[in-house]
């Protein structure tokens, strides 16, 4: 642990079993295993997983981490492990200075006792004065907009009233770490704009903060730097930026390549392939130029015409295409038809490539690529930018361009 750090997480590892009543006997003989002189090493038994694998950080004073990942990732295990609500099986956590959490809505609130008295018990856990515990009661219950069901049980509260308290009486109690962990979802959009403007707040007066959320507008805004999880492992690091584009590019490669099925001839020609090659770089990116080539094996000369067709990855949605509808003389055998698009309006994300071609005369198709087979898959890269970001959690497909006055 580094002189500045107040949070340092080394090599921490947590496991649990899927099996109930295993679970139940494994937490016995660890239990007993305690007891002796040695340590065991970390492994794993019948129906376990680890839901923490070696993981390591540390955060600074002043400084803002989010943790960001699928469900199930490990996020909110961290933050439980981190607040001690769960005890680790490995690795260590080390803490300088006092810690409050918001991990699970209503969490550490009695829910037959008022929203007073559970600020008065939160107050005297931290062993504050009657004076002390008047003063922080007028500000949890300023900054909640409570006052009115302050004195009602908190059982009694919808869901978005409980977030408003709990923020309020775990940031009101000045803590040098904070965790925070989706509970502010629940709210109202105003209530989470103030919460965030204490934040940041909180930051600049040296708090250190760890955020769990999937609201990438929150991430962006409060966070410099980013952890991405993936089955309990950090498979990235970086600043928050680049961790959330990291995060939404690798949903490119998350389904498995579907296996080309030969479509049925309809024609003398039959479409073989579809590429999808960029001119600028090694991959393609948003913004830049894309040369589409089908390559077909025709039986017979042909006049046709041809298009493509690129559609979102379910294949459910026609983003946009083309067609040159000109009188091509294709003569029988192997060729290739291509065409370059200057400039490709698609936003970070995978897609799916169709392509046809048809008869001049009649317009029917003589052949089809990816209409009764599978498409050919089409990834595309954009930079590390908020904005991008931004539109990549909105599920954008297209890009504008636009001239701001």
């Amino acid at each position: 642990m580094t002189n500045d750090a107040v949070l340092a997480v080394s090599h921490l590892s947590k496991k649990y079993c899927r099996e109930l009543r295993r679970a139940l006997w494994y937490g016995v003989v660890d239990t007993a295993r305690e007891l002796l002189p040695s340590a065991s090493p970390l492994t794993l038994r019948a129906g376990e997983f680890l839901a923490l694998d070696d993981v390591s950080f540390e955060v600074r004073a002043g400084e803002s981490l989010a943790i960001v990942g699928a469900n199930g990732a490990g996020k909110s295990t961290l933050l439980r492990v981190l607040y001690g609500l769960l005890k680790p099986d490995g690795g260590e956590v080390r803490l300088r200075g006092r810690v409050e959490a918001l991990i699970e809505l209503g969490t550490g609130f009695n829910p037959l006792l008022t929203g007073r008295e559970n600020v008065g018990v939160g107050a005297a856990l931290y062993g504050l004065t009657r004076r002390e515990t008047d003063a922080l009661l007028d500000e949890v219950v300023d900054f909640a907009e409570i006052s009115d069901a302050i004195d009602a049980p908190v059982q009694s509260y919808s869901s978005g009233m409980k977030a408003r308290l709990a923020y309020a009486l775990a940031a009101h109690l000045k803590p040098d770490i904070l965790l925070v962990d989706e509970v502010l979802a629940v709210g109202d959009a105003a209530f989470q704009r103030k919460c965030v403007s204490h934040m940041h707040a909180y930051l600049e007066r040296g708090g250190a903060l760890l955020l769990v959320s999937h609201n990438t507008y929150q991430i962006q805004s409060l966070c410099r730097r980013g952890i991405l999880l993936d089955r309990g492992r950090i498979t990235f690091s970086g600043t928050a930026i680049e961790t959330l584009n990291h995060m939404f590019e690798r949903r490119l490669g998350a389904d498995d390549a579907m296996t080309r099925i030969a479509a049925p001839a309809i024609g003398p020609i039959v479409i073989t392939d579809v590429l999808a090659e960029p001119l600028q770089s090694d991959e393609v990116r948003n913004g830049e130029p894309l040369r589409i080539t089908i390559r077909y094996r025709a039986d017979e000369p042909v006049d046709a015409a041809w298009g493509f067709s690129i559609w979102t990855a379910d294949q459910w949605v026609c983003v946009c295409g083309a067609s040159d509808l000109r009188r091509r003389s294709l003569a029988a055998g192997d060729g290739e038809l291509t065409c370059v698009v200057p400039r490709l309006p698609l936003v970070g994300g995978r897609y799916s490539l169709r392509a046809a071609i048809q008869d001049f005369e009649t317009k029917q198709p003589l052949a089809l690529y990816g209409w009764h087979d599978a498409a050919a898959t089409l990834d595309v890269r954009t930079d590390a930018t908020l904005l991008a970001n931004a539109q990549m959690q909105l599920n954008q497909l297209v890009t504008v361009e636009v001239e701001w006055s």
